[in-house]
């Protein structure tokens, strides 16, 4: 999923970058190096290593975050609740906005 830079602190490239250089390129969670080539067991297909600088606290704005290294599969292990409850949350938001009428409003 993009990012949106504006969300971030105006050198979020420079702490990513820095973060990344000190987790030695590789995921803190499993281990896989940057550009190296795995199986996806889901997909049943290759793919590339991409690393991200993943907030722990969810909190992108913070300058000074709490921040992991991790590969694609463990960042979205990671996010998976907070991105299944903004799902939730917004589908909620759009059926009352739509009119619909909730029998149990929460």
């Amino acid at each position: 999923m993009p990012c949106d830079k504006e969300r971030y602190p105006v050198n979020w490239d420079d702490i990513a970058r820095e973060r990344k250089e000190q987790a030695g390129w590789s995921c803190d969670h499993c281990g896989a190096k940057q550009g190296e080539t795995h199986w996806s067991k889901t997909k049943r297909r290759f793919y590339t290593v991409c690393l991200a600088a993943a907030h722990l606290d969810h909190d992108t704005a913070n300058p000074d975050a709490r921040l992991a290294v991790l590969c694609q599969p463990c960042h979205l292990k990671y996010d998976g609740k907070q991105h299944w409850r903004t799902r939730r949350k917004n589908a909620h938001t759009k059926a009352v906005q739509a009119g619909q009428l909730m029998l149990f409003d929460q």
